[in-house]
C-alpha cells in the first residue's frame, strides 16, 4: 500500500492505518544505525580479506574509530552487505566513501518511512466513516460558505 497509494493525500481506512502503524515501527527499526562495536567487527572482518598494511596498533585503532564515525549512520544489514560487496569488488582496502557507495537502500527506506507517516497523518486528519454527521463547527462553517455564495432573492413585480 505504501508504494501503490495514488497520492500522499490518499485517505486510508482504519484497518490500513493499523497496518501502517505496525509497518512504521518496522521501518523505523530498519533505519537504526549500526553501533560502533558492530562497525568495528565488520571492518575487522573486511580487513582480513586484504593484505595487512604496516600500521601500529594505535594507528589501527584510530582507523577503526574513523571508520565507525564515517559509517555510523548506516543500518547494520546494509553496511554488512556493502562490506561483503567491497570484499568481492575492491582490489585494495576500501575507503569509507567506497563502502558508502555500496550502501544502497537507505534513501528508499527513509522515503518509505516518510510516506507511511504521511498516510497515517492524512488518515488521522481526514478519515470519517460514511454517514458521519457534520460537527457543529463544520455545520457553522458550511453555513457561512453557503451564505457568502447565496444569490440575493429577486422580487417579482
Amino acid at each position: 500500500m505504501v508504494r501503490e497509494a495514488p497520492a500522499f493525500s490518499h485517505v486510508c481506512t482504519p484497518e490500513e492505518r493499523g497496518a501502517l502503524a505496525a509497518l512504521a515501527v518496522a521501518a523505523e527499526a530498519s533505519l537504526t544505525p549500526a553501533g560502533p562495536r558492530e562497525i568495528k567487527r565488520m571492518i575487522g572482518k573486511l580487513a582480513l580479506g586484504f593484505p595487512a598494511g604496516k600500521a601500529s596498533d594505535l594507528e589501527a585503532e584510530a582507523r577503526l574509530a574513523l571508520y565507525a564515525e564515517g559509517l555510523g549512520d548506516i543500518p547494520a544489514d546494509l553496511l554488512g552487505a556493502a562490506c561483503g560487496r567491497a570484499l568481492r569488488e575492491c582490489r585494495f582496502f576500501p575507503a569509507i566513501a567506497e563502502i558508502r557507495e555500496r550502501c544502497g537502500g537507505v534513501a528508499l527506506r527513509r522515503w518509505e518511512l516518510a510516506r507511511i507517516r504521511t498516510l497515517i497523518a492524512t488518515h488521522d486528519r481526514d478519515w470519517r466513516p460514511e454517514g458521519d454527521p457534520l460537527t457543529a463547527a463544520e455545520r457553522a462553517r458550511l453555513s457561512d460558505i453557503t451564505a457568502r455564495w447565496a444569490l440575493p432573492e429577486r422580487k417579482c413585480q
